[in-house]
């Protein structure tokens, strides 16, 4: 008996380290803006991410893709970001208050500059969000959620 307890007490201890060396999901601690991570879309045709941050008092976004299938196109596929409002029910407010409207699909982090919402949306205390939602072919691949930014 006294054997099994060492080795469980040996699993237990060196099994550990392994969650703390697990991936975070935010962007690098230098960083301004915290990101959701890189997600598989559905088709598994693109890598994408959606990042949010403050900057003057007001939100910002921009989503990230990375191609990796020839199925996706400039012609074929959008890509846009919205910032949502969580607490715009409070006053029946939209929630959407800022979008970037389509872009055409290409590599890298967009738009840029970043998607700025309007500082008469922008509410010391509310919780916002961004997603980036991207479609090949008219279906929707993916929709991304950034983390909370609490102004």
């Amino acid at each position: 008996m006294g054997s099994i307890s060492r080795v469980l007490s040996c699993v237990f201890a060196t099994a550990a380290p392994l969650f703390v060396l697990a991936p975070n999901a935010a962007a690098a601690p230098d960083s301004p803006y915290t990101c959701s991570g890189v997600f598989l879309s559905s088709d598994g045709a693109a890598e994408v991410e959606s990042c949010v941050y403050a900057e003057n008092g007001v939100p910002r976004a921009f989503g990230g893709l990375t191609i990796k299938s020839d199925t996706i196109t400039r012609e074929s596929c959008t890509m846009s970001v919205t910032v949502v409002d969580y607490n715009a029910y409070e006053t029946g407010a939209n929630e959407n208050v800022a979008t970037s409207g389509p872009f055409p699909c290409f590599n890298g982090r967009y738009p840029s500059p970043p998607l700025t919402v309007d500082r008469p949306f922008a509410i010391p205390g509310h919780r916002y969000r961004s997603y980036t939602e991207v479609t090949n072919n008219g279906q929707g691949i993916a929709r991304i959620y950034s983390p909370d930014l609490i102004l």
